[in-house]
């Protein structure tokens, strides 16, 4: 059989992408994450400006009764960490929009019948595989493409604040891991729903993943209450110093990636607590680079041995 033309996978990317946009459901999820972007860059002036307020107040005061000023204080902490609240919502509303655009993106082609129809053309499931994945990362990219100019037009619009250049590189280096984060998640979608033989199976699947590495495994790892997971300084609270957490913390750390990308966030925008030390078997890094492979191998696996003589899920 003679091979697709190489444009195929561009083709499927492009019809895929576009498929995306008239989806209300990813609509409305990569809306609220916009929306929460636009509070945290919101919720970080704020502060930024009520400190300034009181302190521009103590200052006249100060000086009126002939006491010596004090430095400010927001210039004590890092700009960065103004921002500290995004990794939250790239964990949480980011990595579930993710799972949504993953699973569509291949639960449409089977609803609709369209599986069985390319089954028939000249076209390899690799092809396929590359098509698909390539319109998530394009996807998650334009997701992320918009929280980054929020983030970026946040510190242009408070010139009390000015990034040096490894302070840009940080941010930006944030925003690529929370990118790739975001993207581990959408692979595994893209393998259920693919492999699934039910339509709630192939959600449920990679929606208990994401429940299970974000509020359970900390739970173990490090005793952290799941309401506490939704706090980016709560979540990086120090595991009580006893055995249990001691080998949970080693021996299941690997498997909290939500932990990982915490850590490495919170080293990344400078609100990660002094002391602070990744008690895993493996680095943050290496956990998330091993997590990312393997969610890639698992997508491409399943889109490659997908069923392209049947469509729709067995109901």
């Amino acid at each position: 059989m003679h091979s697709f033309p190489r444009s195929a996978p561009l083709i499927i990317a492009g019809q895929s992408v576009l498929y995306i946009f008239r989806e209300r459901t990813v609509a409305m999820l990569s809306a609220l994450f916009v929306v929460l972007v636009l509070i945290s860059a919101y919720l970080g002036w704020s502060a930024t400006s009520t400190v300034n307020a009181i302190y521009a107040d103590a200052a006249v005061y100060l000086k009126g009764i002939g006491q010596t000023v004090p430095a400010n204080p927001v210039l004590d902490i890092s700009p960065l960490s103004l921002l500290r609240n995004m990794s939250i919502y790239v964990s949480l509303i980011g990595a579930l929009a993710a799972i949504v655009i993953g699973y569509q993106l291949i639960a449409s082609d089977r609803k609709s019948g369209v599986v069985p129809i390319l089954g028939t053309r000249p076209m390899t499931k690799l092809a396929y595989a590359r098509g698909k994945i390539a319109a998530l990362a394009t996807l998650l990219a334009a997701l992320m493409a918009v929280a980054a100019v929020i983030s970026v037009s946040t510190f242009l619009l408070l010139p009390q604040f000015t990034l040096s250049a490894h302070g840009w590189l940080k941010l930006f280096g944030f925003f690529g891991l929370s990118y790739a984060y975001m993207a581990m998640f959408g692979l595994v979608a893209l393998a259920t729903a693919a492999q699934s033989r039910s339509e709630s199976v192939g959600l449920l699947l990679p929606v208990t993943l994401w429940l299970t590495v974000t509020f359970i495994l900390p739970s173990l790892t490090s005793n952290i209450h799941p309401t506490a997971a939704i706090n980016p300084i709560s979540a990086l609270a120090p595991a009580p110093d006893t055995p249990f957490f001691h080998w949970t913390g080693y021996l299941v750390g690997p498997f909290s990636i939500a932990e990982s990308f915490k850590y490495l966030s919170a080293g990344l925008l400078d609100f990660l607590p002094p002391g602070a030390v990744a008690r895993s078997a493996i680095s943050p890094l290496a956990d998330l680079a091993i997590a990312f492979a393997a969610a890639a191998g698992l997508a491409t696996l399943a889109l490659c041995r997908m069923d392209m003589t049947r469509g729709d899920y067995n109901v």
